[in-house]
């Protein structure tokens, strides 16, 4: 995923820089607003399995993706975490649905 963040030698002076800003308040009340709507900080389980359940698994990756390998794209590798096969995380959630 990436974000359009400006560009100020676009030849209209600081407005790329207006709309990377935009772009980024945007996320960050879209993100918001899931989170107080919904009382979430994280991804939802919308992936349903054959029988009509959420498999657990969903957590590693829905729709057949891998969470653990993705990738940074060319030029941003420095930005990429190395994966901890030892790392375990617990998580609740309060959301009413």
């Amino acid at each position: 995923m990436r974000y359009f963040l400006g560009d100020d030698d676009d030849g209209e002076g600081m407005k790329g820089t207006e709309y990377g800003l935009v772009n980024v308040a945007a996320f960050v009340a879209q993100s918001m607003k899931e989170t107080i709507k919904y009382n979430a900080c994280s991804e939802n389980n919308w992936d349903l399995f054959g029988d009509g359940g959420y498999p657990i698994s969903n957590a590693c990756g829905q729709l057949g993706q891998s969470y653990q390998n993705y990738r940074c794209p060319e030029g941003e590798e420095h930005m990429e975490c190395e994966v901890d096969t030892d790392m375990e995380i617990t998580a609740v959630t309060n959301a009413k649905w």
